[in-house]
């Protein structure tokens, strides 16, 4: 931001670049200087304006190592160990965000990992762009998959990463872009919220609950909120470590509720469009091959939204990489319930509205996580399952890798004397009883119901329904699924009417 020529921090040794694409090189220049850049001898061009450069390579394809050059004709900037491969952005929130180190098993798979081929970049978590920002900008790196550094791997980008690149056998380059406990509007840009009546209610909500306050209250609205869950944590650790096993509900009867509700406003990383302006957008336009996100926990406070949410930021991540056809692929939100607190469904509401973007948005494929997660823990440690699943749907629909990488879903129910028939996209298996399906009639209220699956069928009957009219499976924030398909993968949660 100083006006000298400079790279964006993205570019560095040991890169990946995607393979088949534009590859773009970009970051600070003087208006009107020429910058050049080569890449394993090819080359190109182009003039600074408004203080930024953008020179577009021809796309080439995987292989390496490589030196790209960088040069506004005064000063040289080059990178060794580059490699053109597949670059994945991961992002969403602290299941996402969750390193190597903290995830179960992961210290025991980091000493077992020598994989240079797999390389990844943390952006700098930086909820303001100052002086102190741009400096961690600058001393980031790429890094390999080694032992000990890919500890500060994300879990789930790892996972998918390394079975990634065994399956492929080139480079493949992670781009983590996250922070937890953020909504998706903190990814999305202004603009992109104010298109959508959701986005423009959590602005609207943004500016209420912020109204009257000087930067200075802001500010210290921010501290206090930082310092008052710091404590609280604190005071969780320490019970937990004294008292292992002990119950969440008696140490939130001894300290208090989590005190979770972060200002959304000023210098917060909370605050909608905030990280897409801070963090995302300064990897833009990185040439990407897609995305994989992990987020929606902290949209579980208003599931009737994410669906819009979901769906601009999606069409929003996809322009600003320059990019409409880039996969997408993201993870459902797994099973959890705080088991003192009542079920009031907003987990499944929240799934219902990532299945409905699945199906609606093109190139964009959901890993099933039902049979994950862990109750009274929002952070399951288990990361294997998603990275894994996630990679499975990769390979099958970008790759044409693997033939059954989806879970069973839904389609369509139709009546069949006093039952109501569920037809999936494939056959299914129970161990024991089919549990957690239900059914409705016309006054909409939903009881429980027997399952009897038979091939790509399941017969659904109520003694309480004579007409069933619609059919839920998993409506629940937390409960245990026994319905898998042959691939081992589990039934999607759906929501089906006649």
């Amino acid at each position: 931001m100083d006006g000298a020529f400079r790279p964006a921090a993205v570019f560095g040794d040991r890169m990946v670049l995607g393979r088949g694409r534009p590859i773009r090189i970009f970051g600070d220049a003087p208006e009107g200087c020429s910058i050049r850049a080569e890449l394993n001898g090819r080359h190109a061009q182009a003039v600074a304006s408004g203080g930024r450069f953008l020179v577009t390579l021809p796309p080439m394809p995987a292989g390496g190592p490589h030196r790209l050059t960088v040069t506004d004709g005064q000063t040289t900037v080059a990178f060794g160990d580059v490699y053109v491969g597949e670059v994945f952005l991961a992002g969403g929130q602290s299941n996402m965000e969750m390193r190597l180190r903290e995830a179960g098993d992961g210290v025991r798979l980091a000493r077992q990992t020598d994989q240079p081929l797999v390389r990844f970049f943390n952006a700098p978590r930086n909820a303001w762009l100052d002086s102190d920002a741009l400096q961690a900008e600058r001393q980031s790196r790429w890094q390999a998959a080694t032992p000990d550094v890919c500890l500060e791997m994300s879990a789930v980008a790892y996972h998918f990463a390394t079975r990634l690149q065994q399956a492929l056998g080139v480079a493949v380059g992670i781009l983590d872009c996250c922070w937890g406990g953020t909504s998706a509007a903190c990814w999305i840009p202004e603009p992109e919220l104010r298109k959508t009546e959701e986005g423009t209610q959590m602005l609207a909500q943004r500016d209420k609950r912020s109204a009257g306050l000087t930067p200075a209250q802001m500010d210290e609205a921010i501290a206090a909120h930082e310092e008052g869950l710091r404590l609280w944590n604190e005071h969780i650790d320490a019970a937990r470590k004294a008292e292992p096993g002990v119950a969440m509900q008696a140490l939130v009867e001894r300290f208090g509720p989590c005190p979770w509700n972060p200002p959304p406003f000023g210098r917060s990383p909370f605050r909608p469009a905030g990280l897409a302006h801070t963090m995302l957008s300064r990897l833009s336009p990185y040439p990407l091959t897609g995305f994989l996100y992990y987020q929606g926990e902290e949209d579980t406070r208003h599931p009737d939204l994410y669906e819009a949410l979901l769906t601009s930021l999606i069409h929003s991540w996809r322009r600003l990489f320059r990019g409409e056809d880039l996969p997408f692929l993201f993870a459902q939100l797994p099973m959890f319930h705080n088991s003192f607190e009542p079920d009031t469904g907003n987990w499944a509401q929240l799934r219902q509205a990532q299945a409905r973007v699945r199906s609606a948005s093109r190139n964009c494929e959901m890993a099933v996580l039902i049979d994950c997660g862990e109750l009274d823990n929002i952070h399951p440690t288990d990361k294997q399952p998603v990275g894994e699943r996630l990679c499975r749907l990769a390979l099958r629909h970008m790759y044409g890798r693997e033939a059954e990488a989806d879970s069973p879903r839904a389609l369509w129910a139709y009546p069949e004397g006093g039952a109501l028939v569920v037809e999936l996209t494939v056959a299914v298996r129970c161990s024991g009883e089919p549990a957690l399906f239900e059914v409705a009639g016309a006054d909409g209220l939903f009881r429980s119901a027997a399952a009897v699956p038979d091939g790509t069928r399941i017969r659904l009957v109520s003694a309480d329904v004579a007409y069933p009219m619609a059919a839920r499976y998993a409506w629940v924030n937390y409960g245990v699924v026994n319905v898998f398909g042959e691939n081992g993968l589990p039934l999607a949660p759906f929501l089906v009417e006649m």
